[in-house]
């Protein structure tokens, strides 16, 4: 026999069980959402690179020699056609002699070959000879001369004036490695070579915009674009260099400088959420969305497109859906929500 008092005691305990069944059925987290929105967005494609002038030359001469004198320290611009280096023009005096010689020869048997008095096997011989010694000439002089073919900088002598002339190889890493004199860059444009994995190179297109900063010019953004991409790609990294280039008439950029380049890609229009809603499966890479449905939440599994300070594009989400953006650690899938 159960006494009354037994019997309160029963009932009341029941009751507390239910009631707080009932309580964890019905508890509401309170949350705060926004409404998935469509965007228009500019993506960028970030990528390091270095810093080339937009030609390059190492000039020197074909034949060893001395080097009699230099007209322009280094340093210096010069325009396209200046002599910039003399050379020992031994071997070109007795070329220019022989010239000589040889013209008077030309001269008078052209002379004679107008009036007919001699055979054209003769003139022919003659001409032979001249045509010869005319482009001799030139070859010595191309020996003795350094000029400019193109305008640009002298950046450093490899050889200085009284010095023997060989063939003296430049090793700097990254530049021209050929034989010469002197070396003479054009700084202005400068080119900004990057490499592009195999995955992006859809993406690039030759004249796309793109916006470069360099460590050593603080605070400063150039403009530049997209001047040519390589036809093909390495076997060991499988990426392609492409060249940005960009003004530098102050000449503040240096071949060599490090730099950090954004290109601009095509414009694309995505469904947005800000970035505080997206939800990271702790320990792995994949991204999550809470979805509003009624007074329940669907834990949606989205991938991003892009990201900017504030905004994340994602796709699996469709415009007009209400997402949850604060409250989310304390939810998970099916849980009754509150919206505050």
């Amino acid at each position: 026999m159960i006494s009354g008092a037994m019997l309160i005691i029963l009932m009341s305990c029941s009751e507390k069980k239910v009631s707080v069944a009932l309580s964890s059925v019905t508890h509401k987290t309170a949350v705060k959402v926004v409404i998935a929105e469509s965007r228009q967005y500019t993506p960028y494609l970030n990528l390091s690179g270095n810093a080339f002038a937009d030609r390059e030359a190492n000039l020197g001469a074909a034949l060893p020699g001395r080097v009699e004198k230099i007209y322009y320290p280094a340093g210096s611009k010069v325009v396209k056609g200046e002599l910039l280096v003399r050379l020992s023009g031994e071997l070109y005096t007795q070329a220019l002699v022989e010239y000589n010689t040889v013209q008077k020869d030309y001269e008078r048997v052209s002379r004679l070959n107008d009036k007919g008095s001699i055979s054209s096997q003769d003139y022919d011989h003659v001409k032979a000879m001249y045509d010869a010694s005319k482009a001799k000439v030139e070859m010595m002089k191309k020996n003795a001369e350094i000029v400019a073919p193109f305008t640009g900088t002298i950046v450093e002598y490899l050889v200085n004036e009284g010095e023997n002339y060989f063939f003296n190889l430049n090793l700097d890493p990254g530049y021209s490695t050929t034989s010469g004199i002197l070396r003479l860059m054009k700084l202005d444009p400068i080119q900004v070579e990057a490499e592009v994995n195999e995955k992006d190179l859809s993406k690039i297109k030759k004249g796309q915009t793109a916006y470069l900063t360099f460590d050593a010019v603080k605070d400063t953004v150039f403009k530049g674009r997209v001047s040519a991409i390589k036809p093909f790609l390495s076997t060991m990294t499988h990426t392609a260099t492409v060249k940005v280039e960009i003004e530098n008439g102050s000449g503040i950029i240096k071949p060599g400088m490090f730099a950090n380049v954004k290109i601009e890609l095509k414009r694309i229009t995505a469904v947005c959420v800000p970035l505080n809603a997206v939800y990271r499966q702790p320990g792995t890479s994949d991204d999550y969305l809470f979805i509003v449905e009624g007074d329940k939440v669907k834990r949606q599994k989205v991938a991003k497109l892009f990201t900017d300070t504030i905004w994340t594009g994602v796709d699996g989400l469709t415009a007009g859906e209400i997402i949850v953006v604060s409250g989310k650690e304390k939810i998970n899938d099916g849980s009754l929500i509150e919206i505050k």
